[in-house]
């Protein structure tokens, strides 16, 4: 009877030993889908800035024509170069987010490497924002000669409104921005907590 039961319980951890480790490899599957669905919603936000970035630069290469001082050339070079280094940025923090086979990893050291990776886009984004306020500069420069025709550099009460309706919506914008990141990033530190063993 006894060698019965020894054999039954044998054969249940046998069976049960591949069931769990097919378990496994399901649960690590399904926390990347997840985890990926997380992360692409601040891929298409990136890519749909990305986009927009790429607009501005064909718009100010078209009607770089108008800009006939070097003053505004200058801004408008600028523009043009901080443009694509927005959308560069932007990538290269997405890719910091990227954890394709780190799911294998034991739990600790998968949430270790998820922090590392959520401080390198941070810092990345906090590097991105301060360009983003560069850029606000300029561009506040070349809108007023792409649309009004004129330079308008020398009046006062234009630098005064554009700069603090400017920055006011940029420092809104930038921090509505910077809490649904924060919220996307801690949603994919819990799926990857819900994980612990």
């Amino acid at each position: 009877m006894e060698l019965e039961e020894l054999k039954k319980t044998w054969d249940n951890q046998s069976n049960a030993v591949p069931h769990q480790i097919l378990t496994v490899k399901i649960v690590d599957q399904l926390a990347q889908i997840k985890y990926n669905r997380k992360i692409k919603s601040i891929a298409y936000a990136e890519i749909t800035g990305g986009v927009i970035c790429l607009m501005a630069i064909v718009f100010i290469g078209l009607h770089f024509h108008k800009l006939n001082t070097h003053l505004l050339q200058g801004v408008g070079v600028l523009s043009i170069l901080i443009l694509p280094a927005l959308s560069i940025i932007s990538f290269l923090s997405l890719q910091k987010l990227k954890m394709t086979s780190d799911f294998n990893k034991p739990y600790a050291e998968t949430l270790k490497i998820f922090a590392n990776k959520k401080l390198a886009f941070f810092k990345l984004q906090k590097f991105n924002i301060t360009l983003c306020y560069l850029l606000l500069v300029a561009v506040i420069i070349l809108v007023s000669k792409f649309f009004s025709g004129k330079d308008v550099t020398g009046n006062k009460y234009f630098w005064l409104f554009s700069f603090t309706i400017g920055y006011i919506f940029l420092l809104f914008y930038s921090r509505f921005v910077t809490r649904f990141y924060q919220n996307t990033l801690r949603k994919s530190e819990e799926l990857l907590q819900e994980l612990q063993p």
